[in-house]
């Protein structure tokens, strides 16, 4: 993983506000409450009310808060999604929090691309919201993220002693100089199938030597939130660690329907002949359990299975198409500004020719990681070069983006915004088309969009504007 993709993501997005504050304060300092039970998807922060999320509360969560009232409070947990989607996790996870009984939030105005100091403002006013107007066990907060937004949340928990875990999906730390100033439970979560795997693996070495509380769970997916199954799992990990540090009180029924259900996913997973993912069941019983119960059993069938041979050939099999996939990475990244596109259309359709028998499940995988890969380097260097307005390597790199993502609308947009700037209104137009046609529907961009101004009288800009939500 290269230092160009551990870069803290993020960008603002002003969305409008469809509803009421999270509380109304009333006589006493009692705040009314949104209806429990319930995703809200845009809630306005009270402390700023351009700002908006997401958010559900649980069914046993009173619609009266008072702050000098004892009363339940519940653990919360912060979601941060990189296109600004806070309704996105909320809504997918909100069984779950049902379930456990979580408070969970969504930022809608944290994106990809924001500065440090955008990403603080709203980092912090979401923190000011659920401390002054939500009732929260402040021994209790959890950050949550997917690919920027992961790092958006290990990035706060570095500096916020308040937050006592991480569950990071996608994607690792932030690039940064400074070693975290303070500790917190990590849970990472990667798809095979995702570009950040090599990344991920590297990661659980580094807070081995760094000596955090973590784990790393990889499952059968791709770059995108992953399904509630992997984020029940980090969320009983941290369930379990609370326990460990006296947090909340054991449950004895917990463990054993937890080792009971575990227990018939690892019969299945070596029936099956899936020794890598039986491998990681272990470890992730072993991780969740330690100083609960004996799992002295557990390490003893963890070590007969790491050294059967089956096991290790399996493992030799990963780790060098790992190896594999970090030298490709490194010639693609080479050859975006010394390549022409005939030679990144042969290339492209290698990694797409998953039919070929010479292929191993493993090296599908990876191809499939090298076009998610080559797609958001393509994405980054076309942004940093269009900031630069250097027009000429803008163009080129977007050629490859839409050979590597064709359907994405991207790269049209892109394009459109070029012409802009050169003035050049019918191919302006033309790109938007083509961007709207490949599924381009946020309006409240295209309005804003200041090289567009040459078209702003145009009936057809009107009618596209008119196709965006």
């Amino acid at each position: 993983m290269t230092a160009d993709l551990k870069v803290f993501l993020f960008l603002s997005l002003i969305l409008p506000v469809l509803s009421c504050s999270p509380g109304s304060a009333k006589k006493g300092g009692e705040i009314l409450l949104p209806r429990a039970g319930k995703v809200h998807e845009h809630i306005s922060c009270n402390a700023n009310t351009l700002l908006t999320s997401a958010l559900y509360l649980p069914s046993a969560c009173s619609n009266h808060f008072n702050a000098t009232t004892v009363r339940r409070r519940f653990p919360v947990i912060l979601a941060f999604d990189p296109m600004g989607d806070g309704s996105l996790p909320v809504k997918r996870f909100s069984s779950l929090a049902e379930k456990y009984g979580f408070i969970l939030i969504g930022s809608n105005d944290s994106k990809n691309m924001q500065t440090p100091e955008e990403s603080e403002a709203v980092v912090q006013a979401m923190f000011e919201e659920i401390e002054n107007r939500l009732p929260i066990d402040t021994l209790a907060i959890y950050l949550m993220g997917f690919s920027g937004g992961s790092r958006v949340s290990t990035a706060n928990a570095m500096y916020r002693p308040v937050v006592k875990g991480v569950i990071g999906c996608g994607a690792g730390f932030p690039s940064v100089v400074q070693p975290p100033k303070y500790k917190f439970d990590y849970f990472g979560i990667v798809g095979l199938g995702d570009f950040n795997l090599t990344e991920m693996v590297a990661l659980d070495k580094t807070l081995n030597q760094m000596q955090f509380s973590h784990f790393i769970l990889e499952f059968d997916g791709i770059h995108a939130w992953p399904r509630q199954a992997e984020i029940e799992k980090a969320w009983n990990w941290h369930i379990f660690n609370a326990m460990k540090e006296g947090r909340i009180k054991k449950s004895d029924s917990l463990i054993s329907s937890f080792s009971s259900s575990m227990t018939a996913d690892y019969d299945s997973l070596v029936k099956l002949g899936r020794l890598l993912y039986a491998r990681q069941n272990l470890a992730y019983r072993i991780s969740c359990l330690d100083g609960l119960s004996d799992t002295g059993p557990l390490k003893s069938r963890l070590a007969s299975l790491e050294a059967s041979a089956e096991y290790k050939g399996a493992m030799k099999k990963f780790n060098e198409v790992l190896e594999k996939e970090q030298k490709e990475q490194q010639m693609l990244m080479e050859a975006l500004y010394s390549k022409d596109l005939k030679w990144w259309k042969a290339r492209i359709e290698k990694y797409r020719d998953n039919k070929n028998a010479r292929l191993s499940p493993e090296d599908t995988l990876m191809n499939h990681r090298l076009l998610a890969f080559l797609g958001l380097f393509c994405y980054s260097n076309a942004n940093a070069l269009m900031k630069q307005n250097n027009l000429e390597q803008t163009q080129l790199v977007i050629g490859v983006y839409s050979i590597v993502e064709p359907e994405n609308p991207e790269p049209w947009y892109m394009m459109a915004v070029i012409s802009g700037r050169n003035n050049d209104t019918i191919k302006t137009l033309d790109y938007l088309r083509k961007a709207c046609d490949n599924g381009f529907k946020n309006k409240s961009r295209a309005q804003s969009q200041p090289e567009f101004e040459i078209i702003r009288n145009s009936t057809v800009y009107f009618d596209l504007l008119n196709k965006m939500k």
